[in-house]
């Protein structure tokens, strides 16, 4: 994609990010290989982190996912085996390190509000892809610009008067306009 000037979306904390257990909402899981930098640099892409918050605060999760190995009645024996063959997205990695596993979670009543919010973008023109201590550095940035997103966003929330989705659903209703949005400072 990138070769061609093609924007990609990546996830660099995979599965295990997707998949997170019940107490680690909003946590990094990256990797410690900085494969996605040096591709990136390669290619002088540039990178714009991305952090989200509403997924994981709209569904109760019941089960995690390593418990749901430990589950009777072959139940988890037949999660075991289906992680186990799903191919790891990874380049020469294999599933070890990876569940391929969601945990079981249930839809609460009423979703919770997203927020989204875009990092500074990274320019890695003058990273070169060859240098390992460079691409770390910019790893380690990016990786920083994401929790600082996260946090800024976390901050944010706390005052936002229409967090509680039945409170926004109802001024919506009743003023005909849409709750508004906000920036974070």
């Amino acid at each position: 994609l990138m070769e061609t000037g093609q924007n990609a979306l990546l996830f660099p904390g995979g599965v295990r990010e997707v998949f997170h257990g019940k107490d680690e909402a909003y946590q990094l899981f990256w990797p410690e290989k900085v494969d996605f930098v040096r591709i990136a640099a390669r290619f002088n892409a540039t990178v714009v982190p991305l952090s989200a918050v509403g997924a994981a605060d709209s569904v109760n999760i019941l089960i995690d996912a390593p418990d749901i190995l430990k589950l009777p009645f072959g139940i988890g024996e037949r999660a075991a085996n289906s992680s186990a063959n799903t191919i790891s997205a990874r380049f020469n990695v294999n599933n070890e390190g990876e569940l391929f596993q969601p945990p079981f979670a249930l839809p609460k009543l009423l979703p919770a509000r997203h927020y989204f919010v875009f990092g500074k973008p990274m320019s890695t023109e003058n990273v070169n892809y060859k240098d390992k201590a460079a691409c770390d550095d910019f790893y380690q940035n990016v990786k920083g610009e994401m929790q600082r997103g996260f946090d800024d966003v976390l901050r944010a929330r706390e005052k936002d008067p229409f967090k509680n989705t039945a409170s926004r659903l109802r001024h919506e209703v009743l003023t005909g306009k849409k709750a508004a949005t906000f920036s974070i400072d």
